[in-house]
């Protein structure tokens, strides 16, 4: 605003500009620029129902008694230039030989406010010589009426809501302001005071969420909005704070989803008769969860984490075989489930969670071998890729809940394996972008560095840049042979014995990031930088130092989220303290693997014997655990 305006019961929003000596009253206006004038919404009695708008329109110091005869001023000139530059008659304004601005018809009646008020804002133009002639002729053709007849058709019940919804407008101002500095959920709540929302306030949120709000400002919104609902215990319209809660986190995977290259559909041609993909697991060790969205998105990842054998093998497996049949054979072999297709629908029916092949079937729309949607021919397709053919997964020798990223490389696998059947020339960058799509299909919800994890072997250095489409730069750590042997030698797999417990760990984890939780987003950072410090430890060659980061990441991922740990955890370290020099869990903790680095001198059996010797046949375990370099 220039100086000298005068605003009342109004709400300016997004670009709107006011020019020197404006005047508003009654309005919304959004993104536009209204000169030195006054503008006054009018809200005319319901005709049949249906609301009407007038925005009146003119000058400060217009004199509504005078007349044309005496050359009144109008807005930017006076009411007989006004005629003259629009080539009007005066039958065209007045019914009656009263020539005043009270009696002139120059506004017209519409079904919206924000239409009324283009019209105001052309009738300043007109009375300057820089109207549009069609839009002149537009603005003859509609029904007006005066400021008298407007004055008389006003619908003053209006004003006590309209006001009620302003304070409201500017109590929601204020709460996304709040949130938009970074404030916790809860404090930006308190801004409706100590009930929090009520049902308008509620609706008009929600709609703020569907139709204007960018994508980091609507997922607080309803994630601060379902958290409200759940602790005042209010439901609104039937409508409960999980449904809403969900709308958030269905928001977060909708918007990656749409910047992916899914439902690219390519015409392939069968290249090797069988492939068979084996893969190794992962531990990982920093930056874990900065890889998840939306963190990743607002802020960009950062990961180290690197691939392992267990027991001596690459425990993930993916095995497709050509067949002369025209349809897909499936086979989850763990699971020991078996299934043919016949269909491009039935492949494309893949977000079943309890699907044992939701899996094989995401890979193939992922890959573009099946549309995601739409009519498509499987026999066809098959026909022009040279035949049908079997798909098998399995996971051998992993237990449930591990830690380890079995699922997401399995995904890895999935998609290398049919690289290779084929013929393509996928690049390791392509395989990560493929598997982010496929995992975006199933709606998992997690992040990337599982996959990457396990795609290749060596010690992993992952980064992205803040984007909903993440692009990942991979860099080997190159260690010296005498670091990656004391490596080897010092570190140790400790199997719990208890499957990680079933946790609603991500909505925790990323809802108190999304709520603005201090503690959550101090510990996100300094995961980032813990796992840049890693790197450059392992790179120097000092084991010890890495072991002390290993500790302290430990100490922040359990303040990022408590369910880390738990009873066994915190004993199972403790009674081999004096063995170790660091320790830290596998993936998201509370159950499945846990990592030590042992103190110098200490052998694993030295360490398997202290385990068995406290914890006897409970399952908990060293196991053989071998870098892949």
């Amino acid at each position: 605003m220039v100086d000298k305006c005068y605003v009342e019961n109004s709400w300016l929003r997004g670009n709107t500009v006011l020019e020197k000596e404006c005047v508003i009253s009654q309005l919304e206006l959004k993104d536009v620029t209204v000169p030195s004038m006054v503008l006054h919404g009018v809200v005319l009695k319901r005709d049949n129902g249906e609301k009407r708008y007038i925005v009146r329109a003119y000058g400060i110091k217009d004199n509504p008694k005078k007349t044309l005869e005496e050359r009144g001023s109008f807005l930017a000139g006076d009411l007989q230039s006004f005629i003259n530059l629009n080539n009007l008659k005066t039958k065209d304004i007045w019914e009656s030989e009263n020539h005043s601005l009270w009696k002139a018809k120059l506004y017209p009646v519409i079904d919206s406010q924000e239409k009324a008020v283009s019209w105001a804002l052309l009738l300043h133009r007109m009375s300057s010589e820089k109207a549009d002639e069609v839009k002149v002729a537009e603005w003859k053709a509609l029904k007006r009426y005066s400021l008298e007849e407007s004055f008389q058709m006003a619908d003053a019940s209006v004003l006590v809501p309209w006001e009620e919804k302003l304070e409201n407008r500017i109590l929601i101002e204020r709460f996304l302001n709040r949130l938009r500095a970074g404030e916790h959920y809860v404090d930006s709540l308190k801004t409706f005071g100590i009930t929090e929302l009520d049902e308008k306030q509620f609706d008009m949120l929600m709609e703020m969420a569907e139709k204007e709000l960018p994508f980091e400002e609507k997922i607080r919104v309803l994630y601060s909005i379902s958290h409200s609902m759940k602790f005042m215990k209010k439901n609104f319209h039937g409508i409960s704070y999980d449904q809403v809660e969900q709308k958030c986190f269905a928001t977060i995977q909708q918007e990656i989803f749409k910047a992916s290259n899914v439902n690219q559909v390519k015409k392939y041609k069968i290249a090797e008769n069988q492939v068979k993909v084996s893969l190794p697991v992962r531990v990982n060790w920093g930056g874990g969860w900065t890889d998840t969205p939306p963190y990743c998105n607002e802020k960009g990842g950062v990961v180290l984490n690197a691939a392992i054998l267990l027991n001596g093998q690459e425990p993930i497996e993916v095995e497709l075989r050509k067949l002369p049949e025209k349809h897909i054979e499936f086979a989850s072999l763990d699971l020991d489930a078996h299934g043919v297709v016949t269909t491009a629908a039935e492949i494309q029916d893949c977000h079943n969670p309890y699907d044992s092949f939701a899996l094989h079937k995401a890979a193939l729309i992922a890959c573009g071998i099946i549309p995601m949607e739409g009519e498509a021919d499987l026999e066809k397709i098959l026909d022009e890729m040279g035949g049908g053919f079997y798909m098998s997964t399995r996971v051998k020798g992993v237990p449930k809940g591990s830690g380890l990223g079995t699922s997401s490389i399995l995904s890895g696998a999935c998609v290398r394996a049919l690289g290779k059947f084929l013929g393509t020339n996928w690049s390791d960058s392509d395989v990560y972008e493929l598997v982010l799509n496929l995992e975006q299909i199933m709606s998992t919800g997690g992040g990337w560095q599982d996959q990457v994890g396990g795609l290749t072997g060596g010690i992993k250095y992952i980064t992205s840049r803040p984007g909903m489409k993440q692009k990942l730069k991979v860099e080997y750590l190159d260690l010296d042979e005498a670091t990656k042997t004391e490596l080897q030698e010092r570190f140790a797999l400790i199997y719990t014995g208890q499957r990680r417990l079933a946790r609603n760990l991500l909505r925790d984890v990323v809802g108190n990031y999304i709520g603005g939780k201090e503690e959550s987003k101090e510990a996100l950072e300094e995961m980032k930088h813990l796992a840049v410090m890693m790197r450059y430890e392992l790179e120097q060659g000092d084991v010890n130092a890495f072991a002390k980061l290993l500790n302290e990441h430990w100490e922040v991922s359990k303040k990022l989220d408590a369910g880390s740990t738990n009873t066994c955890i915190d004993q199972i370290f403790a009674s081999c303290e004096d063995l170790i020099d660091g320790k830290f869990i596998s993936g998201a903790g509370g159950g499945g693997f846990l990592q030590v680095i042992l103190k110098k001198g200490v052998s694993k059996e030295m360490l398997r014997a202290r385990l068995l010797d406290v914890y006897q046949d409970s399952g908990v375990d060293v196991w053989d655990a071998e870098f892949v370099w």
